[in-house]
């Protein structure tokens, strides 16, 4: 057999061996994701630790479970986990299963308006691996702020009506939330009142500020005496979350009484030195008869 064809051979046999080891020993892609990650609660109320949950289901198919599964959430800078080291073992998981973990991550206030990205590790073995496969799976969250109404010092002026009279109410509104409510309204209400006109426009509504309101508030005529309480609304608009109403309120109790008649007009009530002369004229006449006529 000359060189040219034992030189020949040997190339084959190196071919065939070299497709028989690649074909028996699987290679993990780096790219490739066996696991499914389901993410919720990714949007953060700034100011609030909020609770995140997180599900990874173990579809690697055509292994029965994978094992020693270690699970490792990051945050990024401005974001902080709350409560735990943010680390979770498993000695297996089967194949068309999941485990969930929840953790809380805290936002600060000047964190809101602001989305973020951490990530989830996950490692894991198959049965006779020696060394571990690698999967990192995004974290996406969100940051808003929020808006919280507080009605504190309502007065009314006066505290006692008639029916069908008038009041006024006033007090202060207070967003101690960390961001600006606009369009917002002050509505009183109660069945007592004349309805379409006890409200009054406040716009814009910073935080921390006190905004100051008052309303002139009508009692429906013929309305029976007694205590009457009275709600005051405060209503706006969170730009972040449109369908979302924000809402807070005080309440007040107003004392209704019977209307008093005044003198009408051209009437005037009679002097003390009157009334005083009046009360001997009408004893004299009663001992001594009337000294007209």
């Amino acid at each position: 057999m000359n060189s040219s064809k034992v030189w020949k051979i040997t190339f084959l046999l190196v071919a065939l061996l070299g497709s028989f080891l690649v074909s028996e020993v699987p290679v993990a892609s780096a790219q490739t994701s066996h696991l499914t990650v389901v993410e919720t609660g990714q949007s953060l109320i700034a100011g609030f630790n909020n609770t995140v949950t997180v599900t990874v289901v173990n579809n690697y198919s055509g292994y029965i479970a994978i094992y020693d599964v270690g699970l490792a959430v990051s945050l990024p800078s401005g974001l902080t986990l709350v409560g735990t080291g943010g680390t979770w073992q498993y000695d297996s998981l089967p194949y068309g299963q999941g485990v969930t973990v929840s953790f809380q991550v805290y936002a600060p206030s000047s964190a809101a308006g602001t989305s973020y990205s951490g990530t989830l590790t996950v490692t894991y073995k198959q049965l006779g691996d020696v060394s571990y496969t690698t999967e990192t799976h995004s974290l996406a969250f969100s940051v808003t702020g929020y808006i919280h109404f507080v009605v504190y010092g309502v007065l009314l002026s006066p505290g006692i009506v008639s029916p069908g009279g008038n009041t006024t109410v006033s007090g202060n509104v207070l967003n101690d939330g960390n961001l600006a409510s606009y369009n917002a309204n002050v509505t009183v209400e109660s069945p007592a009142l004349v309805p379409g006109q006890n409200s009054v426009f406040l716009g814009e509504v910073d935080p921390t500020i006190p905004r100051p309101f008052s309303v002139l508030i009508v009692f429906v005529p013929g309305l029976a005496p007694g205590n009457y309480t009275i709600t005051i609304k405060v209503s706006a608009t969170d730009y972040n979350r449109p369908g979302t109403p924000i809402v807070g309120q005080g309440s007040a109790v107003v004392q209704v009484e019977k209307q008093i008649v005044q003198p009408g007009r051209g009437q005037t009530r009679p002097s003390i030195i009157e009334t005083i002369v009046t009360f001997f004229r009408n004893l004299f006449n009663a001992f001594f008869g009337s000294s007209t006529g």
